[in-house]
């Protein structure tokens, strides 16, 4: 149990900086529920242990260098990641030869982390930071030290090719965390139910437990988990650094120790924690990685809630599974920005079956020629998945904040110890405020009472939501050809927004920056009405008009088309440009009255081909917003028009450099 509060108090103080100080705190004050003599002793070692985490965790030593030599440890076909001498590099390399465990020397100045990210897609820099990893080496000259004989990517491509491009998906994602995009993969994602399985490292257990059934009909005990421990440790490697992997089997071998040559000496909850210091000492980084939290926290409140309903076995069963769900809940949400209704019992349902898979998938990496049995397995989870398919409806919802996490978590602290001294009025009421607080927290309830305008990042192109309370509309949807705008972009933000429909699409024009996740996007949200520059105007939505300026549109040319759009919200009025010319300018200007505008969206993301001094005298906006890349190849937005909004003190804002602008305001009807 000392073991186990040192093991906290490091922990708090590693990720004190992070996300995580709400869970981190309770989890701190969980201790004093499970404890029933806190001395003086313990209370001023675990403040030291505290501090001595907060002392790492800001400890970064970098100095500057001409030649870098180190170790790889981690891979992909874009970069890989270098260790030199204890400082953690990103090598941006396409297709490179390297392999994990090779040695390289590189000679190259080290640049700060810098990537683009467009609205609520993957964030990879915020990623590698967790990592340790905080500057960059752009490879130009590189030479090989030692070329690891042991290729394990190649190893692991060979096995794949073994199966069909849609069953070596599923077997890479379980076994190595990389099966690449398919039809039932995806399926998955939107049930919820990849990640919770991969991070859990249930297969890795079931096959030591499988092959050590299968050592003991020839082997003693003892040296049947030996042999089970050697064939782990060698797929380990071939997963290295994949922690959820490394975890168990550390965690296998200390037990074995433990029960056969120190005579189970120490208890489930200090091997738990000795390995917990063991990883954080190695490295401290992962104390920031959701795979160390699920990985350590899940097993500590599975053994803290082992005698919970003990003689109930099905109660018992159901509630250890609701104890880990309700825990990894807000993961969920931050994760997804959904909640599954029915995730749980599907969880529970395709747990034997995904186990199964693992383990025969883990058999035929070892060259068991088991591959029909494998592909059986698969035809029954592709089955299964299209059969439940229709349950991934759900509950959109954001993140929660870190005093929310404060507050939900401290709430589960105390059902867990209610729970587990079985005072059943006071453990249902603190259940009930718990799934209270989520349904809440998931109401649209904002939106019935506020209206808002977005410019959302969606790198080099244009997207505008605008929301009239539950009324939405989009103005061009954003599109680039090398992500999937839609569902890396779009839609993860519409549900952090709470937004269950679409209502209206405008089109300004058919560039596919303003219009290429149109697609994928009618795949997620039934759209009613969509609008181009051949539909007639105005067009009205709720309490919001558009008005479509741009009637002189002559030739082929798209941009020469592009609606330029207005409309009143929020107390102010906006004028979108798409991508008009400065001629349309010009034939707007001949052929109206003042428009009035507060707020303009310049045309072409800001290229000189639009926003001529005239037309900014003629609109006199308040505010100027440009949409555009982070440093795109075309130089937008142009300095001539940059210039031009400072000569009429216009401040301008840029979605490369704010991210998602948002106007928003209160309005009650």
């Amino acid at each position: 149990m000392i073991l186990f509060i040192l093991f906290l108090s490091f922990w708090l103080g590693l990720t004190i900086s992070s996300a995580y100080i709400a869970l981190s705190i309770t989890a701190l004050v969980f201790l004093l529920f499970v404890l029933k003599r806190f001395k003086i002793r313990l209370f001023v070692l675990s403040v030291s242990f505290l501090f001595l985490g907060i002392i790492v965790s800001f400890i970064r030593i970098s100095f500057p260098k001409s030649e870098y030599e180190g170790v790889i440890y981690q891979t992909s076909d874009n970069y890989f990641l270098l260790n030199s001498g204890g400082e953690r590099l990103y090598v941006a390399y396409k297709n490179h030869p390297y392999d994990i465990g090779d040695i390289v020397s590189i000679k190259e100045e080290k640049n700060t982390l810098s990537f683009t990210r467009i609205e609520s897609s993957f964030d990879f820099e915020s990623y590698l930071n967790k990592r340790g990893v905080y500057s960059e080496l752009v490879i130009k000259n590189s030479t090989v030290k030692f070329h690891n004989p042991i290729r394990i990517n190649e190893r692991s491509e060979k096995f794949l090719s073994h199966f069909s491009k849609e069953n070596a998906s599923v077997i890479g994602a379980i076994l190595f965390s990389d099966g690449g995009e398919s039809e039932i993969n995806t399926t998955m994602k939107d049930l919820h139910l990849a990640r919770f399985l991969s991070a859990s490292g249930i297969f890795v257990s079931a096959f030591y437990f499988a092959l050590t059934h299968l050592f003991s009909t020839f082997l003693k005990d003892k040296w049947s988990r030996l042999m089970s421990l050697g064939f782990l440790s060698l797929y380990s490697v071939f997963t290295f650094p994949r922690f959820s992997v490394m975890k168990v089997m550390l965690f296998l071998i200390i037990r074995w120790i433990n029960e056969f040559i120190l005579k189970k000496k120490f208890s489930y909850l200090t091997l738990l924690s000795f390995l917990g210091f063991f990883c954080l000492c190695l490295n401290p980084f992962l104390a920031r990685q959701d795979s160390f939290i699920l990985g350590f926290i899940i097993p500590i409140i599975s053994y803290l809630t082992r005698y919970i309903f003990r003689k109930k076995k099905i109660k018992h069963f159901f509630f250890r599974y609701l104890i880990i769900y309700l825990f990894f809940l807000p993961f969920e949400m931050a994760y997804y920005n959904k909640i599954v209704i029915f995730s749980l019992p599907i969880q529970i349902i395709i747990s034997p079956l995904m186990m199964a898979i693992g383990v025969v998938s883990l058999l035929c990496f070892f060259y068991v020629p088991i591959y029909p049995i494998n592909d059986f397995l698969l035809m029954i989870l592709k089955w299964f998945v299209n059969l439940i398919k229709p349950l991934s409806i759900g509950i959109l919802l954001p993140a929660f904040n870190e005093g929310l996490m404060l507050i939900y978590y401290s709430l589960y602290t105390l059902w867990l110890f209610y729970l587990g001294k079985g005072f059943v009025p006071i453990h249902r009421t603190l259940l009930l405020v718990q799934v209270s607080i989520i349904c809440l927290f998931a109401l649209p309830l904002e939106n019935t009472v506020t209206n808002e305008v977005n410019f959302i990042n969606v790198g080099q192109g244009d997207c505008t939501l605008i929301r009239n309370h539950n009324k939405v509309a989009l103005i061009d949807t954003g599109g680039l050809t090398y992500m999937d705008v839609a569902n890396n972009s779009l839609i993860p933000y519409l549900r952090k927004k709470r937004i269950y429909k679409i209502d209206t699409v405008f089109i300004t024009h058919y560039d596919y920056d303003h219009y290429g996740a149109l697609e994928e996007l009618s795949k997620a949200y039934n759209i009613k009405h969509i609008y181009d520059y051949t539909s007639a105007y105005p067009v009205k939505m709720g309490d919001v008009t558009f008005y479509n300026h741009n009637y002189y549109a002559s030739g082929t040319e798209e941009n020469n088309k592009s609606l330029v759009i207005s409309f009143n919200i929020c107390q102010k009025d906006f004028v979108i440009m798409g991508d008009a010319p400065m001629y349309i300018e010009k034939e707007i200007i001949k052929h109206n009255d003042p428009i009035e505008c507060d707020i303009l969206k310049v045309g072409h993301h800001g290229s000189n081909t639009s926003t001529s001094e005239e037309w900014i005298k003629y609109l006199t906006p308040r505010e100027a917003i440009v949409s555009c890349g982070k440093n795109n190849k075309f130089g937008h937005p142009n300095k001539e028009v940059v210039t031009l909004l400072k000569k009429y003190k216009i401040p301008i804002r840029r979605t490369d450099i704010e991210d998602t602008i948002v106007y928003k305001q209160l309005s009650i009807n």
